[in-house]
């Protein structure tokens, strides 16, 4: 038996597929959750960034789960209004990324998402919180500062829609030889609850295991069940060096140790830390992106930390 009887299963109604065909996706996973007793209700998204609200909406009104159906973006809106509240949250994949589903191995066919979230259990898990241009939000994927925020903010939804991953891959390759890498400071609060203060050319904050896709096998460290973040910082920008760690990267051989920032053959470092604070580069100039599970959310500064058990998210019963 199923631990939630009463969902709401939030989708876009304007992203990816046509909206006849979402609705019939949507009515299939429905009947799924029916049949297992589930009371099943279906509404579309009203508009870019309302799924916290309707989430929210739907838990004050009874429901003890609800389900974003979509790609990260979607699951991100709909996180801003589970967070912090006794429902849990579920994910069918219906989008280009989808890597929280697969990290929770729901990637692929949404009726069979669907059924397997039938035998899933909420558990509590910390979230990631970013504070950026006034605003405060949570993640569950990853967050950071510089190319790869520049990335998702040039592979538009339109140019997602029409070429998937390859809009990522085709702006990414332009940005490792053309983007102009620029230094800014961080500051650091390990989970030793010691201080680093330095400088990088880009940083992610990550939670999940594996980003699915082509860097299925890349494996920084980081989890979903972890109080902590993982933190990757770049630290140096020669192009080859950048070339050879991607492509590591792809097969599984990059390394990701904890590296000694103070060493000068130090290229690419990962810290577990508690929190993270970025600032703006001190030569000024045009301002830093900021991105959380892969919506730009404003310019540096910004800091990123972790609240525990902020949210019951629907998980394999042998999660580790």
């Amino acid at each position: 038996m199923p631990v939630f009887h009463k969902a709401l299963l939030l989708f876009n109604p304007v992203s990816g597929a046509h909206l006849k065909s979402r609705m019939a996706t949507m009515r299939r996973v429905a009947d799924v959750l029916r049949a297992a007793g589930v009371e099943a209700v279906i509404e579309p998204t009203k508009s870019k960034g309302s799924a916290g609200d309707q989430a929210r909406a739907a838990i004050n009104a009874g429901c003890d789960a609800v389900l974003a159906c979509g790609g990260d973006g979607t699951v991100f809106d709909v996180l801003q209004g589970v967070a912090e509240t006794n429902a849990a949250l579920g994910v069918i994949p219906l989008g280009t990324g989808n890597v929280l589903a697969h990290d929770l191995g729901l990637a692929g066919n949404p009726e069979r998402a669907a059924a397997k979230l039938l035998g899933f259990l909420p558990q509590s898990i910390s979230l990631g919180r970013i504070q950026s241009a006034g605003r405060t939000r949570f993640f569950t994927v990853a967050a950071g500062v510089g190319v790869h925020a520049e990335l998702i903010y040039r592979a538009s939804a339109r140019a997602k829609q029409r070429g998937g991953f390859l809009a990522y891959y085709q702006h990414g390759a332009r940005l490792l030889f053309r983007h102009q890498f620029v230094p800014f400071p961080v500051e650091i609060i390990t989970t030793e609850c010691k201080l680093i203060q330095t400088t990088s050319l880009e940083l992610a904050a990550m939670r999940v295991r594996s980003f699915g896709g082509p860097l299925r096998h890349w494996r920084p460290g980081s989890s979903l069940l972890s109080p902590d973040l993982r933190l990757m910082l770049m630290h140096n920008a020669n192009r080859a060096y950048l070339l050879r760690y991607a492509l590591q990267a792809l097969t599984g051989l990059a390394p990701y140790e904890d590296l000694d920032l103070d060493s000068p053959d130090c290229g690419i470092s990962f810290i577990s830390a508690k929190s993270v604070i970025c600032h703006p580069p001190a030569s000024g100039g045009a301002a830093l992106r900021v991105q959380a599970d892969g919506e730009i959310l404003g310019p540096v500064p910004t800091v990123i930390s972790m609240i525990p058990h902020a949210l019951n998210l629907l998980l394999p019963p042998t999660a580790e």
